[in-house]
């Protein structure tokens, strides 16, 4: 604890000259006819007595003490820069293969996907996360937010549906393939480049999981993709889910934004993938300057005590006055 204006602390040397004088002090005794008598000394009822003389004295000393207006400065918050992070995830028929070991049942590109999104949704917490479906078309499925659960309940609703490997006759549970079939990579880095464009502030990252290539990141057609993310400070991060080369103009598009591609072939690599990733993208903690505020609260209480027992010492607690 501070004081704002320590040179009023100067004037505590009153209370205390007038409270020393209080004990010291004889006052005009007036000698009367039992003085002479065999009277007790009544010492209590005189420290009781000049203690209640002092209590202006205590009063004084407090607000001199609020005048010098006590501070205290409070820990600097900490708050960490927000990223917005939007996860553009391939729903095509493809995604529904079988993906690194069966031994457990069948775990699907797909499973491994939200597998690995969950954990780093959970171990990153604080970012805006969203979700974007894509292959012919996109979704956005889950706006950016920090309310993360909403893009695990949507798990079941986003699965992909492969009628080679799941006939018709094991139920639908995707978006039908005629519609939803072929993986169109840049219309959907597009469509969230103008998601992310609208958040004012924050960085800006792109998670795109993909099994496929895609014949709309051709050169030159990479060309208008790379500069529409370089605009919005957008960084990509490529995953392929398979072990196959990664296509050029993908590697291209997403190193010129300061991202990098991997290959996740299992799904211990795409963790590993996920761990490089929040290294590569720290988490960027701003301190703020300590907080100054006002510091009354320890002297209200003897304040307001001190004054209820001046005002009853008034109703007799005091010398005679003659």
């Amino acid at each position: 604890m501070i004081f704002l204006h320590p040179q009023w602390l100067a004037l505590l040397a009153l209370p205390v000259i007038l409270a020393f004088w209080e004990w010291i002090r004889r006052g005009q005794p007036i000698v009367l006819p039992f003085d002479h008598g065999r009277q007790r000394r009544g010492s209590l009822v005189r420290f009781l007595v000049l203690c209640a003389n002092c209590l202006p004295a205590g009063l004084l000393a407090l607000a001199i003490i609020f005048l010098a207006h006590p501070i205290i400065f409070n820990p600097p918050e900490v708050e960490r820069k927000l990223t917005n992070i939007q996860i553009l995830l391939d729903t095509s028929g493809s995604m529904a293969e079988p993906h690194g070991s069966q031994a457990n049942g069948r775990n699907r590109r797909f499973d491994s996907a939200m597998d690995a999104i969950e954990k780093f949704i959970k171990y990153r917490q604080g970012d805006a996360y969203g979700l974007t479906i894509f292959s012919r078309h996109y979704i956005h499925w889950v706006p950016l937010t920090l309310d993360t659960e909403s893009i695990m309940l949507s798990r079941q609703f986003i699965q992909p549906d492969n009628p080679r490997i799941d006939p018709p006759s094991m139920g639908r549970r995707g978006l039908p393939d005629a519609l939803w079939g072929i993986t169109y990579i840049g219309k959907g880095l597009l469509g969230v480049a103008d998601l992310l464009s609208e958040r004012p502030e924050g960085d800006r990252m792109i998670i795109m999981m993909t099994d496929g290539e895609s014949s709309d990141i051709i050169p030159p057609l990479d060309g208008p993709i790379i500069a529409r993310l370089r605009a919005e400070r957008i960084t990509l991060f490529s995953i392929m889910m398979t072990e196959e080369a990664i296509p050029p103009p993908l590697i291209g598009i997403t190193r010129a934004t300061g991202g990098e591609v991997f290959n996740a072939v299992n799904a211990e690599a795409l963790h590993a993938v996920f761990k490089r990733i929040d290294e590569m993208k720290k988490v960027v903690v701003l301190e703020k300057k300590p907080q100054v505020s006002d510091y009354y609260d320890p002297f209200f209480i003897p304040a307001i005590a001190l004054l209820v027992l001046s005002v009853l010492t008034l109703f007799g607690l005091r010398f005679t006055p003659w």
